[in-house]
Order: structure tokens, then C-alpha cells, then sequence
């Protein structure tokens, strides 16, 4: 178990490995640090023949509220890699990219439990989780092309699970999904009351323990391969080489070079109801 101030709370327990985003003041918003424990653990993950489920959560009010923003300002790594186009690809395939695909690629079940707000980039990991259980507060959505002028790197996760004219509207006009309307969309399996919503993990989880470990990793395996057969591998790499591409525009980088204006004033990197977040 990690220690409680770590960004990300690994905890193993009879074969169900829970990862805990773990930034609640900040909405779990995903910094440098965060990811890098995720992907670590999910590489481990990757590896630990004893594994039955995997358990993705947020501590406190909301999933997670996306990638931090802030990052551009308070972390001079990442703004030392973004200043170019070859260090931004590398930086976002280790830390953006790799988790999520490590998350879709474990050969046991995954499972995303989310609250409040999963926006952005919080998204991804719920659309590359096998189920989702969500609570009734939860709200799915992204700002980014609205808001950021990028062809959001949420597209294809997104569109995948939820269609391509559904996910238009959600992602090109901003608008937020609830959890109902997210679960008559097949993007999520169940929606319970805020103070059920650890005990129907746990009853799902109990579940998928008793199944043989070599029966569902031989059952994801096929769904998988159903998957990749459809194109979902070729619509992932095609769409990254895009939202690179996205970053370079002139009018992204203006919005970026005002968005970082913004958070070295003390303002927040996304303004008004685009933020998407409680207060």
C-alpha cells in the first residue's frame, strides 16, 4: 500500500488490485506525478500472474476532472518537452497514452468507478475500462475542442463506445452527459445512489473473483480481437498523429499561450462553465 499523500493509492488485496487517483482537493486532475505511478502500476499489473480485477477510482467529489492544466506553469519538465513537436509526442505517448492503453490491454477485467466529474481525459480510462459503475452525480464530457482548439485526444476512446454522431455532439458543442443518459448509451453498466456506489464495486468485483482467471482472460482476449478486427487500433493511432498535429496550429497555440497567462495570474486554465466542476 502507498502512502495516503501519494498522488496515486495502490492497494492489492485477494487478487484485486485498487489504484486510487488520489488529488481530491484539485478534482483528481492527472499531473506528471500521478501518471507516472499509474502507468507504473499498471505495468506491474501487466505482469502479475496472481491478478484477478483491476479497480480504477477518485478519491473524494469527482473521478477525475482531466489532465492538470497547471502542468504547463508548475512543472518545467513538461513545459521543457511540449516546446517542441518531437517532445510533446513523446511525453503525451508515455504519460497520455500508455496508461490508457495499459488499462485496455490487461488480460483481466477492468473496472472504472466513478463520481462527480469525469471530463477530458478522465474519459479515456472509463472508455478503455472492460465496465463501469457509476454514482448518480457522475457527469461525463470534454471542453477540449471547445475550449483549447485541439482535436481532443478523447475522440476515438469516446467515439468508440459511445457512436460517432452522439460523441460529435458531446465532444464538438461541449455538451455533458449524466450518468443516466451515459448508461442508455452503453458507456456505462450501472448507476447507483452516491453512498451504494463502493458496495456495488465490491459486488461486482466478488463476482468476477469466482469466474477462473483463464476464462475471462481467454473471453477478453476474443473481445479484443472482435475489436481490433473493427479498426480500433488503426482509429487510435491515426487520431494521435491528428491531435499532435492539433497542437501546432496557430490558433491552439495562441489559446495556449493565453491559457498559461491565465494559471501564472492565479486564474483557472479553463473559464466559466467549461470547467465543467463543482466548487
Amino acid at each position: 500500500m502507498t502512502a495516503p499523500t501519494a498522488p496515486l493509492l495502490v492497494e492489492r488485496c485477494d487478487g484485486v488490485l485498487w489504484l486510487t487517483l488520489n488529488r481530491p482537493e484539485k478534482h483528481n486532475a492527472q499531473n506528471a506525478e500521478m501518471l507516472e505511478l499509474l502507468r507504473d502500476a499498471l505495468r506491474d499489473a501487466a505482469q502479475d500472474a496472481d491478478l484477478r480485477t483491476v479497480v480504477l477510482r477518485g478519491a473524494g467529489r469527482s473521478f477525475t476532472s482531466g489532465h492538470d492544466l497547471r502542468e504547463i506553469v508548475v512543472n518545467d519538465d513538461y513545459a521543457e518537452a511540449i516546446s517542441t513537436a518531437e517532445g510533446r509526442r513523446r511525453w503525451e505517448m508515455r504519460l497520455f497514452v500508455e496508461p490508457v492503453q495499459l488499462i485496455q490491454e490487461l488480460p483481466v477485467p477492468t473496472i472504472c468507478q466513478v463520481q462527480g466529474s469525469c471530463l477530458a481525459a478522465g474519459l479515456m480510462f472509463a472508455a478503455a475500462a472492460d465496465l463501469v459503475v457509476a454514482a448518480e452525480d457522475a457527469v461525463f464530457g470534454s471542453p477540449i475542442i471547445s475550449a483549447m482548439a485541439l482535436n481532443d485526444a478523447e475522440v476515438p476512446h469516446f467515439a468508440w463506445r459511445l457512436g460517432e454522431r452522439r460523441a460529435k455532439q458531446a465532444l464538438w458543442l461541449d455538451e455533458r452527459l449524466t450518468a443516466d443518459e451515459a448508461k442508455r448509451l452503453g458507456f456505462v453498466n450501472w448507476v447507483v445512489p452516491v453512498d451504494e456506489l463502493d458496495a456495488k464495486v465490491r459486488s461486482v468485483v466478488a463476482k468476477l473473483v469466482r469466474i477462473p482467471r483463464e476464462t475471462l482472460e481467454l473471453s477478453k482476449a476474443s473481445f479484443t480481437f472482435m475489436e481490433e478486427r473493427r479498426g480500433r487500433r488503426d482509429f487510435a493511432a491515426y487520431h494521435f498523429a491528428s491531435h499532435s498535429f492539433s497542437h501546432q496550429t496557430h490558433v491552439a497555440r495562441q489559446v495556449a499561450d493565453s491559457r498559461a497567462a491565465r494559471v501564472r495570474s492565479g486564474a483557472s486554465p479553463i473559464q466559466g462553465r467549461q470547467r465543467g466542476l463543482p466548487d
